[in-house]
C-alpha cells in the first residue's frame, strides 16, 4: 500500500514537471504570438500609435487557458485518488486489527479448552487407576468371636490410588463404576470347628465362603462384580464363632479393582 502511494506521488511530481515545461513553452508561444499580434495590429491599425505591444491578445489567452485545463484536472484527480487510497488503507488497517483481536480471543479460548481437557484427562486417568490386593498378617489365627469380625488385611501387596485402608480393612469407591472383588480364606482345622465369612457392601452381605473339618485344613474363596457409587464401602467379615488362619504363604487375601467407570 505504501509502495503504491509512493508511485502515485512520483507520477504527481512528473505531472507537475510536465506542466512547468508546458508553461515555459507557453511563455515562448506567448512571446511569439505577441510579436505576431503586434505586427498584425500595426499593419491593420496604422493610425493607432498608442497600441501596447505587451498587451494580451485573444490568441494568447487561448493558449494559457488550454495549458491550465491540461494541468489542473490531472492534479486534482491525483489528489482525489490519494485521499481515497488513504481511506481504503485505514479501512484495511482497521479490518486487520479486528481480525487480530478475534484471533487472540480464539487463541485464549483454545488454550482454556486445552487446559480443561488436560485436567479432565488427568482426572479420568487417575480415576481409572484403582486396584488393590492385601493379605492377613502372617502367623496368626483370628476367632472365634461372638460377633461379625471385620477382617483387616494389613499386609498390602498393591494399592494404587490408596483407596484400600490397611487400618480399617475397608475399600472405599473413589468413582461411580463397576468393580471386581475376590477373597480367599484358610484354616488349619486342628481342632473341632469351622470357618466362614462373607463379602459386605455397605453392611450388606453379598457372597460367602464356608468350610468344616475335624482333622484337615480347609480353605475357601469367592468373588463378585459390584456396581458402586462414590463413597461406597466394601470389606470382608468373619462370621460369629468361626476361625481363619494364615502364615508366611499368605493364604488369606482380599483384592479388587475398577473394571470401568460409569
Amino acid at each position: 500500500m505504501e509502495r503504491l502511494t509512493v508511485i502515485i506521488l512520483i507520477c504527481l511530481l512528473a505531472g507537475l514537471s510536465e506542466c512547468e515545461e508546458m508553461g515555459d513553452q507557453n511563455q515562448i508561444n506567448q512571446n511569439l504570438t505577441t510579436e505576431l499580434s503586434y505586427e498584425d495590429t500595426k499593419a491593420e491599425n496604422n493610425n493607432d500609435v498608442s497600441a501596447d505591444p505587451g498587451s494580451e491578445t485573444p490568441a494568447t489567452r487561448t493558449v494559457n487557458k488550454t495549458t491550465d485545463q491540461l494541468c489542473e484536472p490531472n492534479i486534482y484527480m491525483v489528489l482525489k485518488e490519494l485521499g481515497a487510497l488513504e481511506e481504503r488503507q485505514k479501512a484495511t488497517v482497521r479490518a486487520l486489527e479486528e481480525t487480530n483481536r478475534k484471533l487472540e480471543a480464539s487463541e485464549r479460548k483454545v488454550a482454556a479448552l486445552n487446559s480443561t481437557l488436560t485436567e479432565l484427562r488427568t482426572m479420568y486417568e487417575g480415576q481409572r487407576q484403582v486396584a488393590f490386593s492385601a493379605a492377613l498378617p502372617t502367623g496368626t489365627t483370628i476367632g472365634p468371636a461372638n460377633f461379625l469380625y471385620p477382617l483387616v488385611y494389613r499386609h498390602v501387596l498393591y494399592n494404587v490410588g490408596g483407596h484400600y485402608s490397611p487400618v480399617t480393612g475397608y475399600f472405599t469407591a473413589p468413582v461411580q463404576g463397576v468393580y471386581y472383588f475376590t477373597f480367599s480364606s484358610f484354616w488349619w482345622g486342628r481342632n473341632t470347628g469351622n470357618s466362614g465369612g462373607s463379602l459386605y457392601h455397605n453392611g450388606n452381605q453379598i457372597v460367602s465362603w464356608y468350610g468344616y473339618s475335624q482333622a484337615h485344613s480347609i480353605s475357601g474363596s469367592n468373588s463378585a462384580v459390584l456396581m458402586l457409587q462414590v463413597g461406597d464401602k466394601v470389606n470382608v467379615r468373619l462370621w460369629e464363632n468361626r476361625q481363619i488362619s494364615d502364615n508366611g504363604n499368605k493364604y488369606c487375601t482380599f483384592s479388587g479393582f475398577l473394571l470401568f467407570p460409569m
